[in-house]
């Protein structure tokens, strides 16, 4: 089921969080992963410097870093030049977050995230339920 999948993801990665950074596009961006308990270090991109630059300085410090792009034709070329230039670097990157969230969550931006998250919640509470009356009224 693809949204036990990104759930289990999502806390895979919140883990992850605690020892490698995740790299966002914005604030607001960062502000949405706090909401969604991620505790560790989130690295916001600098829209002053260069790509190559901030690649180049966030890779003096950090032997991997998670990508979290958007998932719009914007995000996805950010994400791609910074999946190279961090690499050149020797920075491992780490997309299989943003692999998994494009895959089965129908957002475009890591804003939406939060909400899409919460719908995920509802949707399988409710199954839950649903299975549970089902059970209840055929006795099984």
């Amino acid at each position: 089921m693809p949204e036990n999948r990104v759930l289990k993801t999502l806390e895979k990665y919140r883990v992850k969080n605690q020892d490698v950074p995740i790299i966002v596009e914005g604030k607001n961006d960062l502000e949405c992963l706090r909401s969604l308990d991620f505790q560790g270090n989130i690295i916001i991109l600098n829209r002053g410097d260069s790509l190559v630059h901030f690649s180049e300085n966030v890779a003096e410090s950090n032997d991997e870093v998670i990508i979290l792009t958007d998932f719009d034709r914007k995000g996805v070329e950010i994400k791609k030049n910074l999946q190279i230039y961090m690499s050149g670097f020797g920075c491992h990157v780490d997309t299989d977050l943003w692999d998994t969230l494009r895959k089965y969550v129908p957002i475009s931006t890591v804003e939406e995230l939060p909400f899409a998250v919460q719908r995920i919640k509802n949707d399988l509470e409710r199954n839950i339920i649903g299975r549970e009356s089902i059970k209840r009224k055929w006795n099984f």
